[in-house]
C-alpha cells in the first residue's frame, strides 16, 4: 500500500512539475507581445495594372525606405522591372530580423510573360507593434531568368517612431 501512494505522490509530482512549466512558457510568450507584427502588403506601381498608362523608358531609381508613424512601420520597396510580370511577394520575421522575398512568377521562357518596356513595381510592407528597436532587414528578389536569388537590400534598420 505504501508503494502505491509513494508511486501516486511521485506522478502527481511529475504532473505539477510540467505543468508549472508549461505555465512559466506560456507566460514568456505572452510577454513577447510588444514585437512588430505584419499585417499587410500594399502593392503599387505596376503590379496587377493594365500598363496603359505606366511604361516608361526612364527608369526611378530602385528604392528602399523605411518610415513610421506611431506604432506602424512601413517597409516601402520599389525595382525597376520589366513591364508585365507577375509577382507575389512573402514577408517573415525572425527575432530581430526582417526578410522580404519578392518572386517573378513568370514561367519563363515556357510562357510569354512580359512586355517590351520597364516599369516600377513597388510593395509596402506594413507591421504594427513597432516601438523604435533595431532590426536586421534582407530583400531578396527572385528573377526566373537568374540561377540564384538576387540579394536586393540588405542591413541594419534603425529608426524612431514620430
Amino acid at each position: 500500500m505504501n508503494k502505491n501512494k509513494i508511486a501516486l505522490i511521485l506522478i502527481c509530482s511529475i504532473f505539477l512539475i510540467t505543468l508549472l512549466i508549461c505555465c512559466e512558457n506560456q507566460t514568456s510568450e505572452t510577454n513577447n507581445s510588444n514585437e512588430i507584427r505584419y499585417e499587410q502588403t500594399i502593392p503599387g506601381g505596376c503590379n496587377g495594372e493594365m500598363f496603359s498608362g505606366l511604361k516608361s523608358t526612364e527608369a526611378e531609381s530602385d528604392t528602399l525606405i523605411f518610415s513610421v508613424y506611431n506604432d506602424t512601420l512601413s517597409m516601402f520597396i520599389g525595382i525597376n522591372y520589366i513591364c508585365c510580370a507577375p509577382f507575389v511577394s512573402d514577408i517573415s520575421i525572425s527575432n530581430d530580423s526582417i526578410f522580404a522575398e519578392i518572386t517573378d512568377t513568370c514561367n519563363y521562357p515556357e510562357e510569354s510573360c512580359y512586355c517590351r518596356c520597364m516599369c516600377y513595381y513597388s510593395w509596402d510592407f506594413l507591421f504594427t507593434g513597432y516601438e523604435g528597436d533595431t532590426y536586421h532587414y534582407k530583400v531578396i528578389l527572385n528573377n526566373p531568368q537568374e540561377e540564384e536569388p538576387i540579394v536586393f537590400r540588405q542591413g541594419i534598420m534603425n529608426i524612431t517612431s514620430q
